[in-house]
């Protein structure tokens, strides 16, 4: 098996230095497959032979489909000396059929999979299946099938439809304030890969939308940013759906929703060597954004939380009055790798400024891989903090939330108390938690740290 790409990536372990935006990329790209064809990968579906593409973390294909539901034949070429495969999420289900280097299995479609040779986390496969996006009537900027674009940042106003074609490939930034009525849609590429080192973060945010209102995202693939990828920023009415983030660099967050309200992230996929949702309330794209969150629903997706930062955060930035009503329902993690920064876990609230958090709902929520801590909620003063007291944390809803492989993390609930200052979260409500098989009736089952926290109720 080639082991180049895996060896260099593991050489060097990442490290956060802040940098400036760039004003433009580091090179150009000349053609699609300067992305970089997978060395180890072949994909067909339905017969027909899938573009696999490859960067120094992972391989993937973003083949389209037309029709939800109907099964599709898929066939993966793999290196003939693999001993091990195993196909994600397992929830799913699919058994596979393996005739020496060919992997031969059915799948509905829309159904995105991972495949994992020889339990290497360097270097698997997402078939990351996309609903066919139609060309709108009216569009502002078009980008087509097979052509590569340089778009430095695009500035979109009010009612602009940004249309990226299947086959497309994107390299820049979309930028917005003021604008409302935005499409951003398509089955193409949005790039970010060029515009910093392959193992070093950048400072440019792929799709940042500011102060705007009915703002759909829908159907693209946000590639290798160098920081955050998609931000809506005090924006209200969002709709985010069957996108792909495939993120690689620290502080390569997937999905920051900052200040905003009525947002709704559905059917997506999010690879991030960060957080892979993280909802805040900050400043650093605009002053607006340090506004309440309310209302924001994530639901049916899939995430990989690869070694920095959380799966579901909420945090750190908390510098609003209220983040509320917010629901995680119906999702999975295939894996929340191991950071050993004191901060990575899979459903996460690091109340680091003023914020009262609450009404905070997890449900149906399957995770198959935490290597690190498996709830950590804190309230806290941290190195992202600006206001200068602590805000409080409560009623925080865990529901049906199963673990089912992988080792027994941790989980961490801490309040904050200085001289003048006490903050203690309360009121944690649990219900039908499993881990490896075994159903959690109290704080101690859950090997769960409990520190200046008060009211831990389990049922079911």
């Amino acid at each position: 098996m080639e082991n180049s790409v895996r060896k260099k990536a593991a050489a060097k372990k990442q490290e956060y230095i802040p940098r400036p935006v760039r004003e433009s990329p580091l090179y150009e790209l000349k053609s699609v497959s300067d992305l970089g064809i997978s060395s180890l990968y072949g994909v067909r579906i339905d017969g027909k032979e899938v573009e696999v593409f490859q960067n120094e973390f992972f391989h993937f294909a973003i083949p389209v489909y037309e029709k939800k539901g109907r099964e599709r034949e898929v066939e993966v070429t793999i290196p003939d000396d693999v001993k091990s495969v195993r196909l994600r999420p397992a929830s799913a289900g699919i058994s596979f059929e393996r005739d020496g280097s060919v992997l031969k299995f059915r799948v509905p479609a829309g159904l995105r999979v991972i495949v994992e040779i020889d339990g290497d986390l360097l270097c698997p496969l997402y078939i990351l299946q996309s609903e066919r996006v139609e060309k709108p009537e009216k569009v502002s900027y078009e980008f087509q099938k097979g052509k590569v674009y340089h778009i430095g940042t695009l500035e979109l106003k009010t009612g602009d439809v940004v249309y990226i074609e299947e086959g497309a490939v994107v390299s820049g930034m979309i930028r917005s304030r003021m604008a409302d009525h935005i499409r951003i849609i398509g089955n193409g590429i949005l790039y970010g890969g060029n515009w910093h080192e392959w193992n070093e973060n950048g400072a440019e945010q792929m799709l940042v939308t500011v102060l705007g209102k009915d703002i759909e995202v829908r159907g693209i693939t946000l590639l290798d940013g160098g920081s955050w990828h998609l931000v809506p920023t005090a924006c209200e009415d969002v709709r985010i759906e069957d996108i792909n983030i495939l993120g690689k660099v620290i502080t390569g967050d997937g999905i920051d929703i900052v200040g905003s309200r009525n947002v709704t992230v559905r059917n997506s996929f999010v690879r991030a060597n960060d957080d892979c949702i993280s909802i805040k309330a900050e400043e650093f794209q605009d002053p607006s954004g340090c506004a309440d969150v309310r209302h924001i629903l994530v639901e049916d997706c899939l995430f990989w939380n690869a070694e920095f930062g959380n799966a579901l955060e909420i945090g750190y930035e908390t510098r609003c009055d209220e983040i509320s009503d917010v629901v995680f329902r119906n999702c999975e993690i295939v894996h929340c790798e191991y950071e050993g920064n004191q901060s990575g876990g899979v459903l996460t609230i690091h109340n680091a400024d003023r914020a009262f958090v609450h009404d905070i709902h997890y449900e149906n929520i399957r995770i198959e891989d935490a290597q690190e801590k498996f709830i950590d909620i804190k309230t806290l003063d941290s190195k992202y903090s600006r206001d200068r007291v602590r805000g409080m944390v409560s009623d925080i809803h865990f529901k049906n939330i199963e673990i089912t492989e992988g080792v027994f993390p941790v989980s961490i609930v801490r309040g904050f108390e200085m001289k003048q200052e006490l903050c203690r979260p309360h009121d944690f409500y649990f219900e039908n938690i499993v881990i490896h098989g075994k159903k959690i009736t109290g704080v101690n089952e859950m090997r769960m740290v409990k520190e200046l926290s008060d009211g831990f109720h389990f049922c079911g």
